[in-house]
C-alpha cells in the first residue's frame, strides 16, 4: 500500500513538473506598451510645440495632423510656408527620431533627419534653403544671405555639439552676392560670384570647400573639428574680391588666413 502511494505522488510530481508555468507578467508589459504606442500614435502634432525653440522671430502655428504625420506653418522676417514631418517608428526601436520632411513656400525643401542620443544625421537634401541654416557647418560669424541651392546633401555626426564627423554628401550652390567675412579681428565685406560648397571627410574632420561654381578654383575651406572648433584657411583669390583689399601679386592659391577657433 505504502509503494502505491509513493508511485501515486512520484507520478503526481512528475505530472507538475511537465506542466509549464503560465505567467501573466510579459503579456500585461505587452498591453501597456501597445497602449502607450496607440496614445503616442493618437497624440496631436501640436504637443510638439513645446520643443520648438524660443525665437521671437519665428512664429508656429496652425498645427496639425499628428505627432508621427503632421504639418505646421510658420513665418519668420515677412518669410512663410509649411512644413510636413513623417517619423519612421522603427527608429525608436534604434533609440533615434527618425523623420521624412518637406517644405513648402519660400524653403521648398525635402529631405530626412535622424537624431539620437549621440548622433545627428540629415541626409538627401533637396532644395533651397536659408543660408542662415548654413551656420551648423560654416565657421562663426560668416552669414551668407539669400538662398543656398542643396543637391543630395547630407552629414552624419556622433554627437549634437561634438563628436567625430561620419559621413558627407552631396554639393551645395549660393547664387553669389555680398558675404561678410570676419577677418584678423576686421569685418571683411566681399561681393561675391556664385559659389559652390562640396562638403567631405578628412579623417574625423568635414571639411566644407568653397569653390568658384564657373572655374572650380579654390577660395576657402572650412574645417569643423570633432572637439567644436572651427579652422579656417583663407585664399588670396577670395580676397580680391573685397574692394579694400590691395593685392600683393600673390599666388591666388596661396593661403593668406588661418584661423582656428570654437564655437
Amino acid at each position: 500500500m505504502a509503494e502505491k502511494i509513493g508511485n501515486a505522488m512520484e507520478s503526481h510530481c512528475f505530472m507538475n513538473e511537465s506542466v509549464p508555468r503560465f505567467s501573466l507578467t510579459p503579456w500585461v508589459l505587452l498591453g501597456v506598451l501597445m497602449l502607450v504606442l496607440f496614445l503616442l500614435i493618437r497624440a496631436p502634432a501640436s504637443l510638439l510645440q513645446r520643443v520648438v525653440p524660443t525665437n521671437p522671430a519665428l512664429q508656429v502655428s496652425a498645427w496639425g495632423g499628428t505627432i508621427w504625420r503632421g504639418q505646421a506653418e510658420w513665418v519668420q522676417q515677412g518669410a512663410s510656408g509649411l512644413l510636413s514631418w513623417r517619423i519612421k517608428p522603427w527608429g525608436l526601436f534604434l533609440g533615434r527620431a527618425m523623420a521624412d520632411i518637406h517644405s513648402e513656400g519660400a524653403v521648398p525643401l525635402h529631405g530626412a533627419v535622424s537624431l539620437g542620443l549621440h548622433r545627428l544625421e540629415v541626409r538627401g537634401l533637396q532644395g533651397e534653403m536659408p543660408g542662415e541654416l548654413l551656420d551648423i557647418v560654416l565657421p562663426p560669424g560668416w552669414k551668407m544671405p539669400g538662398a543656398v541651392k542643396a543637391a543630395n546633401f547630407g552629414v552624419t555626426r556622433a554627437g549634437w555639439h561634438e563628436g567625430a564627423w561620419t559621413a558627407a554628401e552631396g554639393d551645395l550652390a549660393w547664387e553669389g552676392g555680398a558675404l561678410q567675412l570676419p577677418l584678423s579681428g576686421q569685418q571683411l565685406q566681399l561681393t561675391l560670384p556664385p559659389m559652390r560648397m562640396t562638403p567631405k571627410l578628412v579623417g574625423d574632420s568635414l571639411q566644407l570647400a568653397l569653390t568658384e561654381a564657373g572655374s572650380g578654383l579654390a577660395l576657402a575651406e572650412a574645417t569643423l573639428l570633432p572637439d567644436g572648433r572651427v579652422e579656417t584657411q583663407v585664399r588670396e583669390r577670395l580676397l580680391r574680391y573685397s574692394p579694400a583689399h590691395r593685392s600683393s601679386g600673390a599666388d591666388p592659391n596661396a593661403v593668406v588666413a588661418s584661423t582656428r577657433e570654437a564655437r
